[in-house]
């Protein structure tokens, strides 16, 4: 039999340069030839140094010089842990976002998963078997006589657990081994997630829900484009999402679903459980290390068809995918902020689903602007709920003008009709969402004499103040300093703090309607483990009447006590330098009507404004999704922005001097590849002009096509000035 030839891997290794961003080419040993495989964890040599690497190639063809051809060192795991298509999709995502593939493999791997700095393994425990039904023990052993009835019903048991219901020792569990009554060996342990159980309600179809269903089915049998699922508020898209899942589990697949807010993962996973039984997993950053060590491990076995998660859940190990659902897909958390890699998970969701045949399922009540022009051109299956489920009506919406309470002496953050209605919830069971998008206890401090703002000594942002600590905060560093007694610039002491935050909208309702419990939701108050699900548990029971929040609020919660929702300065987000201003103000405010009325009884919203005229509150108040898309389109269109042309941001921050010739040298380097002036806006300080004591410097590139090939050969700067390419941002401050 003739010998096979050698073996060669290509392989990327985890050193996070720029310069060593591609494959490396190794020998494989004969000791390990037939069980190497894409995907496969490698240790390898890299210059002095032993290195963790991943295979994305293997060939019988050299591509090198023999003498410098190196071995791999070992396998680090015994099958591969990155699944062939997620190996697709990282190689995918390294071209299309200008990042390194190294950590685009990162995203696919086990929590704290690296050679060498591993945090967290798997859990093992004992497990104590019967292997004597009915062994003759002697009459003094009642230790051991407890031990052997309660395993003659149960048949084995943790050592742990049953140790302590036999009240008996590991002493007696070794004596009854010795005798071969019971034997006692490892298993591993998991570290499960809690969950309420619910009723499953399985109510029965609308005409719109079986028609959506039926155009997803005919997506998924046909051209698996991605689908659209424009549903009103309350129109029971969860319901689609459940019935599509189902299909697929009966298919032998996997599904993936993915929210927007940690918040939500509880509330999910309830809903999807009553369906599905045990064989749903979470994968959130909100549970433990081995918590989420563990979910991945039984989504890598197979032994899970659902998968419930944030962003990051995308790349979930999941053997058989075959649908993937993104609720809310509009919503700005789904795009990642940090690294190199500045993904979309919408994007990536689609891409992935295209590699292993699958489908995808985009629901929102208020689709991103660019989703729903890719629907209208065909890109995307449109599938439409029109009413809510049981033909329950849309809350009625007041828009109050503050300006004119203003006149009329009210000073209080609550106009008269707000006060009026949470006055009314008294002695009811009724509920209300009060949402203000903003978090501590006042906005910023100023000082009278002066003018001077206060603001964080690292990042060019006010200072936010918080009374539960008596401290001003930066909410983009975390700096954190005492409030002065007097002016740091002037030395006046007449500083006043204005705005209102969240926490002092709770103080002043305790204040105003002590018989109104009300907790609040932001995040402040949800920075420990299962601080989500207490607060959200508390306003579930009835325990409290009024939740208090920022945007975490109006993203797909469902409380049917819910009548009234209150939202105070609906023009902060207005405000804001950024082209997307009126979408996000227009979907926040629809999104949190939404909260009310979705129970029997109707609901009602007051919407605090001193611009009441703006088309995104009008429509908002309306309901009227397709009269702001028709206006937003047609300002996009008109500058040129997406969806009509991509965007890309260039984004130097580092010394002052060396981030701004920094990005004045790449402008220039732009220029000479062609790109037109007036497409590249810039350069020019950021919004935000200093972060962390490091000022940034932009280019914002208007393109018809990509501008990744052009971005990723930028000319080299200074090394204390850090470069971030951001391909269709979402955030531009």
């Amino acid at each position: 039999m003739e010998k096979p030839g050698p073996l060669y891997a290509g392989v990327v290794v985890d050193v996070r340069v720029e310069a060593v961003n591609r494959v490396f080419q190794y020998r494989v040993p004969e000791t390990f030839r037939e069980r190497v495989q894409i995907g496969h964890r490698v240790l390898v040599p890299f210059g002095r140094r032993k290195v963790e690497g991943y295979v994305l190639e293997l060939s019988g063809e050299l591509e090198i010089e023999e003498a410098r051809l190196k071995s791999l060192l070992a396998l680090l795991d015994p099958e591969p842990i990155i699944l062939p298509s997620l190996v697709e999709l990282a190689k995918w995502m390294e071209t299309s976002y200008v990042g390194l593939v190294s950590e685009a493999l990162q995203y696919m791997l086990p929590p704290s998963f690296r050679w060498g700095k591993e945090r967290v393994r798997t859990k093992t425990g004992q497990m104590v078997t019967l292997l004597e039904k009915n062994p003759t023990l002697p009459k003094n052993a009642s230790a051991q006589r407890r031990v052997v009835e309660i395993l003659q019903k149960t048949q084995e048991m943790l050592a742990a657990e049953l140790v302590t219901q036999a009240r008996a020792s590991h002493a007696t569990l070794r004596a009854l081994e010795d005798k071969g009554i019971l034997a006692v060996g490892q298993t591993t342990l998991e570290r499960p997630i809690s969950w309420d159980p619910i009723p499953d309600p399985k109510l029965n179809l609308t005409d719109e829900q079986v028609e959506a269903i039926r155009r997803i089915q005919a997506e998924l049998e046909g051209a698996k484009r991605p689908v659209l699922l424009h549903g009103v508020t309350g129109s029971g898209k969860t319901e689609v999402y459940l019935n599509m899942i189902a299909d697929v589990i009966k298919a032998g697949r996997q599904a993936i679903v993915l929210v927007p807010e940690i918040a939500l993962t509880p509330q999910t996973l309830n809903r999807f459980a009553a369906r599905f039984g045990q064989r749903v997993s979470l994968l959130h950053s909100g549970l433990s290390l081995g918590e989420r060590f563990d979910q991945w491990w039984k989504t890598y076995r197979g032994e899970v068809d659902v998968v419930i998660g944030a962003r990051s859940a995308v790349f979930a190990p999941t053997p058989n995918l075959g649908l993937i659902v993104l609720d809310e897909e509009h919503e700005g958390t789904y795009k990642q902020e940090e690294g190199s890699i500045r993904y979309q998970t919408r994007d990536v969701a689609i891409k992935r689903a295209a590699l292993v045949d699958g489908q995808v399922i985009l629901g929102s009540a208020t689709p991103a602007v660019e989703s729903y022009h890719r629907a209208l051109q065909g890109h995307y299956c449109l599938a439409e709920l029109t009413a809510r489920v049981e033909d329950r009506p849309l809350p009625t919406v007041k828009v109050v003008d503050m300006r004119e309470q203003f006149e009329q002496g009210n000073r209080s953050m609550f106009s008269t009709e707000l006060r009026q209605a949470l006055e009314e919830l008294a002695g009811t069971d009724n509920q209300a969402i009060i949402l203000l998008n903003r978090r501590g206890y006042s906005r910023f401090v100023l000082c009278r004499q002066c003018g001077q703002v206060l603001e964080c000594p690292n990042c060019q942002v006010s200072l936010t103040y918080h009374r539960d600590d008596d401290r001003l905060h930066c909410h983009y560093c975390l700096h954190r300093e005492s409030l002065p007694g007097k002016c740091p610039h002037c030395a006046s002491r007449f500083l006043r703090q204005f705005g209102v935050g969240t926490e002092q909208v709770q103080q002043v309702l305790a204040k105003e309607f002590p018989n109104l419990q009300a907790v609040r939701l932001d995040a402040d108050t949800t920075r420990r483990k299962g601080s989500h699900r207490a607060i959200m548990n508390q306003f579930a029971s009835g325990q409290a009447q009024i939740l208090i929040g920022t945007q975490m609020v109006a993203k797909g919660l469902d409380f049917p006590h819910v009548t009234l929702v209150g939202v105070l300065s609906a023009d902060l987000s207005l405000n804001f330098p950024d082209i997307r201003s009126s979408e996000r103000t227009f979907q926040l405010l629809t999104q949190v009507a939404g909260r009310s009325g979705r129970g029997e009884k109707e609901g009602r919203v007051i919407i605090q404004s001193y611009d009441p005229t703006h088309f995104a509150i009008t429509a908002a108040q309306n309901h009227d999704y397709l009269g702001f898309f028709r206006q937003e389109i047609s300002f996009r269109r008109s500058l040129g922005y997406p969806p009509f042309r991509h965007l890309t941001r260039i984004l130097a921050s580092g010394p002052q001097q060396e981030a701004k010739e920094a990005v004045e040298g790449i402008y220039h380097f732009l220029l000479q590849q062609g790109l037109p002036a007036e497409d590249l806006l810039g350069p020019a300080p950021a919004p935000i002009g200093r972060i962390q004591g490091r000022y940034r410097w932009q280019i914002l590139i208007k393109s018809t096509g990509s501008m990744a090939d052009i971005c990723r050969a930028l000319p080299p700067v200074q090394p204390v000035v850090q470069v971030t390419v951001d391909i269709d941002p979402l955030f531009l401050l």
